[in-house]
Formats: C-alpha cells, structure tokens, sequence
C-alpha cells in the first residue's frame, strides 16, 4: 500500500513516532556496539544473545549485557565506551527506514503534527534527526532521559503530548517493540506495530493493527484508526 497524499484525515490528530527500529534501522548497530564492549577480549560478540533489550533505556540494556557477559563494570564506564563507538557510527550510517519520507510527506501534507517518543538520549535522537532531516518536520521530541520511568511505562509518551499540546484522542503511535506498544497503550494512544527482525517474536496483541514496514501505512489508514480507537 502506497501513502495516499490526498487523503484528508477526519479523526487523525497526530502521530507519535517511536525512533530505533522504526524511523531507522539503528537497533542492529546499537547491539552490535553493545555486545562488542561487553564481550571479554578472547570472545566474540553474540549479538543473538541481547534481542531483548530493544525497546529498553541504554544504561538498564548496558548493565544486563555486562552481567550476562560476566563483567561488573560501572555504567558510566560503559556508557563512555558505548557514546565513542555508536554516535559516530550513528552518525555516518543513518538512514531512513523504507516508507518513513513518504509517510511523514503525506502527513504534513495533511496537517497532521508528528512527534518522537523515543527510550533513547538526547545525543542519539538529535544525531537521528539531523542526519535524515526531520528538524522541519517534528512538532515536538520526547526522550526517555527526560522522564523517570522508561518504557513500558507511558512517561515518554505523555511528555511527548504535552509538547505537542495534545491529548490522547485521535493520536496514534507508531512502535516496534513489546514494551513500547504497553507504554503507548498505556498513555492512552492508539498504537501500530511495525515488526522488524529483532522484534518479530515480541507481543503486539495491544497494537490494533500491526505491519511488516511504513510503507504500509498511509494517513488515511492512520485516520482510521484513530477513528476505531476512540469510537
């Protein structure tokens, strides 16, 4: 299904992003880099091993992955480790995932407002913004490191309302991961699941409708939706 640019959105009032896996394609990259710098010298870095931290804050994946790893280091030290790998990796390879340029087109074409809600610092997000040009785009952004409780909690998602000067009727979010759809679902947004690879086995049953990529996604499906979500 092609985005639609002239569908006209009746109950749609906005649409909240989640970032890593959903506008780009960076959850792969931030494990790798994780795995890398917990694994022991004389190990090799298995990535397969931490498809559970998606969706979950970088100091919380960070500390797992060492204790799975058998290491204790402090969390800033891997934190300093993990920022001198992955921004300038972020950085040089970012890219927007297949559908996300046509979607957020036809949705500002429309006059729906767009935000992030992303479990991701502030260093990451801006890093993503600026490489795929959505500083003209977004109404507000929402970082997981400005609110108390991550995901699965809706904290991220009810700060990013107020920046958006919205309630929950007639928002959709837009996630991959189990724990952001309950944070979605749980701020009262309706929610759309995409599925990636390393998120394919979580639970989406709390999405109402889940899909294999944006380019499935349109306003008019969205307004649709919303429409459902809150009848």
């Amino acid at each position: 299904m092609q985005p639609n640019h002239g569908a006209r959105a009746a109950h749609l009032r906005g649409v909240v992003f989640d970032m890593d896996g959903v506008v780009v394609d960076s959850e792969p990259l931030s494990l790798r880099t994780i795995a890398e710098i917990v694994a022991d010298r004389e190990a090799a870095a298995d990535v397969s091993r931490f498809g559970d931290l998606v969706g979950r804050t970088l100091d919380d994946a960070l500390t797992t992955a060492a204790a799975r790893a058998g290491r204790r280091v402090p969390v800033d030290d891997l934190r300093l480790a993990y920022d001198a790998l992955y921004l300038p990796r972020l950085r040089a390879s970012a890219k927007a995932n297949p559908g996300l340029l046509a979607l957020t087109g036809a949705l500002s074409a429309a006059g729906i407002p767009m935000a992030l809600a992303s479990s991701s610092r502030l260093a990451e997000i801006d890093a993503i913004v600026a490489a795929l040009g959505l500083g003209d785009v977004l109404a507000a952004i929402a970082s997981g490191e400005e609110v108390r409780h991550p995901k699965p909690a809706p904290d991220v998602y009810l700060l990013a309302m107020r920046r958006l000067g919205l309630g929950p009727a007639g928002l959709v979010a837009i996630e991959d991961s189990a724990s952001g759809v309950a944070a979605a679902v749980a701020a009262g947004l309706a929610c759309v699941a995409v599925r990636t690879t390393l998120t394919s086995g979580h639970d989406h049953s709390a999405a109402e409708l889940t899909v294999g990529s944006l380019t499935e996604l349109d306003p008019r499906t969205l307004d649709k939706i919303a429409a459902a979500s809150h009848s």
